[in-house]
């Protein structure tokens, strides 16, 4: 499957910051990971996202799901990353 992408914003005190969103569903062992410096709010996103997506009455993938935040060193804060409009299971 290709990878999904989508942009968001990183606020870093009143500027914000542009920020790469890619999502991509593979093969591998089965789970959520993120990637990019992330603060403890959303290391908690994997639980937030799967439990909005089940309630929507989507279909958890059972398959190897990689986000990643680029640009990796700039730190990202607060749970505003869990709805940037990625959806890696439709392209």
């Amino acid at each position: 499957m290709a990878v999904a992408r989508t942009r968001c914003v990183a606020l870093v005190g009143v500027t914000g910051r542009l920020v790469e969103v890619e999502a991509d569903v593979g093969s591998g062992v089965a789970g959520l990971h993120l990637i990019g410096m992330l603060d403890t709010a959303l290391s908690e996103a994997r639980d937030r996202v799967r439990s909005a997506l089940v309630n929507s009455r989507y279909a958890w993938p059972d398959a190897r799901i990689t986000v990643s935040l680029f640009p990796a060193s700039l730190p990202k804060r607060g749970s505003l990353f869990d709805v940037a409009n990625v959806n890696p299971w439709h392209t």
